[in-house]
């Protein structure tokens, strides 16, 4: 006589192996959900940096982005006399999720991007979006004074902070 059915211990083995490939399954899950997060924040602000130069060429007005840690601010402008710190009309104020930095930790507070009327950046730098080392494949931008591109954070003096953007 057969009898049908499980021991008890089956079933406990095979919960337990579930519940283990389950656990590996939603740890892979969070970090590719932080890392489409990174990217998502990137794109944003890559797209908004190329706003205010395309603007500024086709308005013939002066356009600035100003970045803080957690948030940046974008203004345009009236006329080449119009002051940049207390003059414009801000045209949006975004927060990030994730804080932006400088090559080294730096802090970005302040750090601003102008554009001419020709399109041109008053400065050329890179920035990065934190946490670093976190598998994005986009997770800095490197802002020329011609041309803006994004790229992934390099650690060369592994310190735990990005000191060169590799642009892709």
């Amino acid at each position: 006589m057969t009898k049908a059915g499980f021991t008890l211990i089956e079933l406990i083995v095979t919960m337990a192996i579930i519940g283990i490939i389950l656990s590996i399954a939603t740890l892979s899950f969070t970090t590719m959900q932080r890392k489409a997060r990174i990217e998502s924040q990137t794109r944003q602000i890559f797209a908004d940096l190329n706003d205010a130069r395309l603007h500024s060429i086709y308005q013939k007005r002066r356009h600035r982005i100003t970045f803080q840690p957690t948030s940046y601010v974008m203004k345009n402008y009236s006329s080449d006399n119009e002051d940049s710190l207390t003059g414009g009309h801000v045209l949006f104020t975004k927060n990030t999720a994730y804080q932006l930095s400088l090559s080294n930790g730096s802090s970005i507070a302040g750090t601003f991007f102008e554009f001419d009327i020709r399109g041109i950046s008053s400065n050329a730098l890179s920035f990065f979006i934190n946490p670093v080392n976190s598998g994005a494949m986009f997770d800095c931008i490197a802002v020329g004074m011609a041309k803006t591109n994004m790229g992934q954070g390099v650690d060369s003096d592994n310190n735990g902070q990005p000191d060169n953007c590799n642009v892709k």
